[in-house]
């Protein structure tokens, strides 16, 4: 199955720790950049391809990612790719074990459910053993979905999620957190990971 294709960026910054008036940790930005504490929002939109699905996960990204999994068979994989590293961990693609049930894999999916979805110093894969599906969840939060696109499709549409078209804003900026650094190194330990090299689209240029 094939990678998502990347678009390249305009402008990317970099910020290490911003927080929502809700005291949550801003992932993702745009816009006025001297003050990235806004994650921002594309709306509850998808865009359809011949082969893929592009959703806007502005939000709740786990329990998205959770959604769409059902719409996939397992056993299931989780491709970690770790892109930049704030602790000293070797940067890289990490494959998982198989996970027999979605239950297992949500249960991994929720214990770090803060970490994923506030921290852009990653992007995370799950893939089926057969081959018939594929979940990107990029550090742009943008979910890239393949397999059986009608039913994403439909799922999306249920949710009250619209067809639109759209990109990556410019500028925009990423956020590594310290707070998050524990969890970079915890995560790296739940499993002996096979560790591959990061592909050149894993990483955006500017």
């Amino acid at each position: 199955m094939l990678a998502p294709t990347k678009k390249r960026m305009k402008l990317s910054r970099i910020f290490k720790s911003n927080k929502t008036e809700s005291n949550r940790l801003v992932k993702f930005s745009a816009g006025d950049l001297n003050s990235p504490d806004i994650e921002f929002e594309y709306g509850k939109i998808y865009e359809q391809f011949d082969s893929s699905i592009k959703i806007a996960a502005s939000k709740n990204q786990v329990q998205l990612l959770s959604d769409l999994l059902n719409d996939l068979e397992p056993p299931f994989y989780i491709l970690y790719v770790l892109v930049v590293s704030r602790t000293g961990q070797e940067i890289g693609r990490y494959q998982s074990p198989t996970f027999e049930t979605i239950n297992e894999l949500t249960e991994f999916l929720n214990k770090y459910r803060d970490y994923i979805e506030t921290d852009a110093r990653h992007h995370i894969w799950i893939g089926t053993v057969e081959n018939n599906g594929l979940l990107v969840y990029d550090q742009h939060n943008v979910i890239f979905a393949y397999g059986n696109i009608e039913k994403y499709r439909n799922r999306l549409i249920k949710n009250k999620y619209k067809e639109q078209n759209f990109v990556f804003p410019t500028p925009h900026g990423h956020s590594f957190h310290e707070e998050n650094d524990e969890y970079e190194k915890s995560i790296l330990t739940e499993f002996e990971w096979e560790i591959f090299p990061l592909q050149k689209n894993d990483i955006y240029e500017d």
